[in-house]
């Protein structure tokens, strides 16, 4: 009778952030559950399986950690290149004024996730400021740390921003795939007194802090000299506080004097972020998550991953919302910042894909392939003979001509 166990045999076996991160001529055995029984040679397996798949590479499936679902439907980005500010005023406008019917919703989601998944994603960060997007999420299965967004600046509505989080009887409730984080928005729109609040709440849960920072220099504009864009476009929308005064420092400076940087929070984006500042962030333990296309479209830079790793920031990726990029696929954020800066150190990248991507979002059984684990491989084809890491890495993310979850 047969015992349902399939042998997945690789030419190379990569295994981000190990000493040795590549294997070659290895077996990985699974049960028919697809729960991993064991990993060794590939003659050491192959009397223990019913069946055998051939891969080129296999490797840990990818995570896309920054996420809009609720842009699922945009089919062209908003137009950038003038700035954040200019471009959240247009994709407010693209929303409009009437959400779109429930179900074309759902569908649009859906059909998003499912495409992720098809090109190796196995798990994302969904940003959002209300729970539209979860029954899509659920019913895709995909592992989700949900990152419900808060904002508001005044600081009179920092507990009324509070109180739409979800406590502990509604967190029983999530499916077990979805796993629940308070975010904060980002400096320009959310107060102190309320940022203060999300990291003590995290805190209790054991979660990240997650907020978007330094994207934009019009951020750094408004708390060095309480002026520009920012201030601009609060005072239209009636969200402005009044007594907002300008500290002189750039906002990493004036969260790391709040006691706000640390191991468990999270900066999206970084793109105008100085050096001193990203070594300062390494210093505290922080993460960050890079949207390089996002970052392109809007403001066209990137943000310094040189000094990032020169520093020790450990960072992951993800693709933002279709506002600002109309790729889902995380790999590509890759691509790019491979092509922004050819010299980065070999690993740097397949690190961020994987085992980072899962430590930022708090999934200790993803980003690696290990025994009893029963997250999808990804089976990865590229063109040529790559023969080290080195030649893997550029080919699985320049230029791959099957990527598939297995």
């Amino acid at each position: 009778m047969s015992n349902g166990k399939t042998l997945h045999t690789a030419e190379f076996l990569i295994q981000p952030g190990e000493p040795n991160p590549v294997r070659s001529d290895v077996g990985v055995l699974r049960d028919a559950s697809g729960r991993i029984l064991a990993i060794a040679t590939v003659n050491q397996l192959r009397s223990e399986a019913d069946a055998t798949v051939h891969h080129q590479i296999l490797m840990p499936g990818a995570i896309n950690c920054h996420v809009h679902l609720t842009d699922a439907g945009i089919q062209q980005p908003v137009g950038g290149g003038e700035g954040l500010a200019r471009w959240v005023q247009g994709l407010l406008a693209s929303r409009g004024s009437e959400p779109q019917p429930e179900e074309l919703f759902q569908q649009q989601v859906s059909a998003v996730l499912q495409q992720m998944m098809r090109g190796g994603t196995v798990a994302i960060g969904e940003v959002a400021n209300n729970f539209r997007t979860l029954p899509a999420i659920a019913e895709t299965g995909i592992r989700c740390r949900f990152m419900h967004e808060l904002l508001g600046f005044p600081e009179h509505r920092a507990h009324q921003g509070m109180l739409s989080t979800l406590d502990d009887t509604q967190l029983a409730e999530l499916p077990h795939a979805i796993a629940y984080t308070v975010a904060a928005h980002a400096p320009y729109s959310v107060s102190p007194p309320l940022m203060k609040l999300i990291q003590q709440r995290n805190a209790q849960h054991g979660t990240f802090t997650y907020q978007h920072l330094a994207e934009d220099p019009a951020e750094r504009l408004l708390y060095q000299e309480s002026a520009g864009p920012w201030r601009e476009f609060l005072e239209a929308i009636g969200g402005w506080e009044p007594t907002w005064k300008a500290f002189g420092i750039s906002p990493i400076e004036f969260y790391d004097r709040m006691g706000i940087i640390d191991e468990n929070y999270v900066g999206v984006h970084l793109t105008d972020a100085t050096e001193q500042e990203l070594a300062l962030l390494a210093s505290r333990g922080a993460w960050g998550i890079l949207s390089p296309a996002s970052n392109l479209h809007i403001t066209g830079k990137l943000p310094d991953a040189m000094a990032m790793v020169r520093h020790g920031l450990r960072f992951a990726f993800g693709t933002d919302g279709r506002g600002s990029n109309p790729s889902i696929d995380v790999f590509d954020e890759a691509k790019i910042l491979l092509e922004g800066f050819p010299n980065l150190p070999v690993g740097t990248l397949l690190e961020a894909l994987t085992i980072h991507g899962a430590e930022v979002l708090q999934f200790s059984d993803l980003g690696r392939i290990t025994v009893g684990a029963t997250s999808p491989l990804l089976s990865v084809t590229v063109h040529g003979a790559p023969n080290d890491l080195r030649s893997l890495e550029h080919g699985i993310v320049m230029d791959a001509v099957w990527r598939r979850c297995v």
